[in-house]
């Protein structure tokens, strides 16, 4: 097979046997396309010429980005000898040390997150007309859902109506890589936020599975989401950009804030990996770290000898 060839056989093995979801296939493709810009006959490339094309990375991306780019070609790689086009792998006997800055997530403070929530529900009590109404009441479950889980924003919009149970109060979640896991919703006003928007939800065929719709009667999309945060932050006169993974973030560092169990949020969360959750407790430290700087009671503690 000629390079071509061979890196598409590779996507559809992606796909097809891997089963990475689109996203994760699209981020695959761009960093091999990059790697055959930079060496457009892959299967002649050396350990030597990998190890140059990573100090290239290196010089031009943050270490989390490099790590990624890494890991995409070692997975190239390994297919390559699995289906012996190639003896060994370039990355044979290369020892790499990238030393990761730890990024801790970017939260909503609570006061902000009320703010938020007060704008929508004012706007519902406001609403004049059917349509309006019945949209407001669905970008309040939206909100409640996103702030109540933790989901997502590409969860969120591929809920179905089959993947809710409102009587029970849980939201069976299809996350990365098709896995699934089931959420409580132990809150009484999201249920309620979400039974009120079921009344009013309006498909545009019968048997449209999305539960979240847009006006047309379609599955809501991903930027329609960020555009609703961005409504009722504009709303509640809220300086500063939010996103719905960071209403993901807020939701897990005040859930580990109150439960103290890392491995309860990583489950929650659908982590694959506990490192990516123990970015909480990192998150939690610096808090902590603040709260005891400015108001440590040793500082108000006056005595003298």
């Amino acid at each position: 097979m000629t390079e071509p060839q061979t890196l598409s056989a590779y996507f559809t093995y992606c796909k097809l046997q891997k089963n990475l979801d689109n996203k994760t296939l699209k981020a695959y493709q761009i960093d091999l396309k990059q790697f055959v810009d930079f060496y457009p006959k892959p299967t002649t490339v050396t350990r030597t010429d990998m190890e140059l094309y990573i100090e290239h990375l290196m010089e031009r991306y943050k270490a989390s980005t490099v790590k990624r780019k890494i890991a995409a070609l070692k997975a190239y790689y390994h297919y390559l000898v699995y289906e012996e086009i190639l003896e060994h792998s370039p990355f044979e006997k290369i020892q790499l040390h990238i030393r990761q800055e730890i990024l801790l997530p970017r939260t909503i403070d609570r006061p902000i997150l009320g703010a938020i929530f007060s704008a929508a529900y004012r706007e519902l009590s406001t609403a004049h007309s059917k349509v309006a109404r019945r949209e407001t009441i669905r970008n309040i479950a939206v909100l409640e859902l996103l702030f109540a889980s933790g989901i997502r924003v590409s969860e969120l919009c591929t809920i179905t109506c089959d993947n809710l149970n409102l009587d029970s109060q849980v939201v069976l979640i299809r996350g990365k890589g098709s896995k699934e896991r089931k959420i409580y919703l132990a809150s009484a006003p999201v249920v309620r936020a979400l039974k009120k928007y079921l009344q009013v939800r309006v498909p545009r065929v019968a048997d449209e599975p999305f539960f979240f719709l847009n006006r047309d009667g379609n599955r809501l999309s991903e930027q329609s989401v960020r555009r609703i945060i961005n409504r009722y932050t504009d709303l509640s006169n809220q300086p500063g950009h939010y996103t719905p993974h960071m209403f993901r973030h807020s939701f897990a560092t005040y859930l580990w804030d109150a439960c103290g169990d890392v491995y309860e949020v990583k489950e929650i969360l659908g982590h694959s990996s506990i490192k990516t959750t123990e970015r909480y407790v990192h998150a939690s430290f610096e808090r902590q770290k603040k709260v005891l700087s400015a108001m440590h009671p040793r500082a108000t503690l006056k005595f003298t000898y």
